[in-house]
């Protein structure tokens, strides 16, 4: 049997240098048993790896194939949107079932596109009432913010800088 260990620096170590294929005078000097009982331990130890590899792998499949169940199923989603997002859009109509917004009731020609306009979902009245529970406006927030910096840089003192080394080599003249 053929064995090659791994040669670092140098090609070797002293021993080697010195008593040039020593480790396979020692391997042909070793009794058949033992030989044997050496292969095996290293093909042993090389096979363990792997199994406990293949063990390893059986486990996180197995936990793969439970993650696919924590998917969301489309057989139990819910084509409706809820009526606190509806208040929200302002596409929240009140009435029976069949009735739609602005006198529809869903029939052919006779059906209104709720998100029509959605730059504009409230009328000037809605939106005068919400005015009046704002709490605070992000211009107000803004001009804040450029007040403090303002007055920040105005009432600090900033170092001055000044070349004297000019002077000085022009006086020494």
């Amino acid at each position: 049997m053929l064995r090659s260990g791994v040669t670092r620096a140098g090609g070797g170590g002293i021993i080697d240098k010195m008593i040039p294929g020593y480790q396979d005078k020692i391997w042909a000097a070793l009794p058949k048993g033992v030989k044997e009982y050496r292969v095996k331990a290293e093909n042993d130890a090389f096979e363990t790896g792997i199994k406990q590899h293949k063990r390893w792998q059986g486990l996180f499949l197995s936990w793969k194939e439970t993650e696919k169940g924590f998917a969301p199923s489309q057989k139990f989603r819910k084509p409706a949107v809820d009526w606190r997002r509806q208040m929200e859009r302002g596409t929240m109509h009140y009435g029976r079932w069949y009735e739609g917004p602005n006198g529809t009731d869903y029939t052919p020609g006779k059906t209104a596109d709720r998100l029509e306009n959605v730059r504009e979902p409230f009328t000037d009245g809605e939106w005068a009432e919400r005015k009046e529970y704002r709490s605070w406006d992000i211009m107000k927030l803004g001009y804040a913010g450029l007040a403090i910096f303002l007055s920040y840089r105005v009432t600090n003192e900033w170092p001055v800088v000044w070349c004297e080394e000019q002077e000085q080599a022009a006086s020494e003249k």
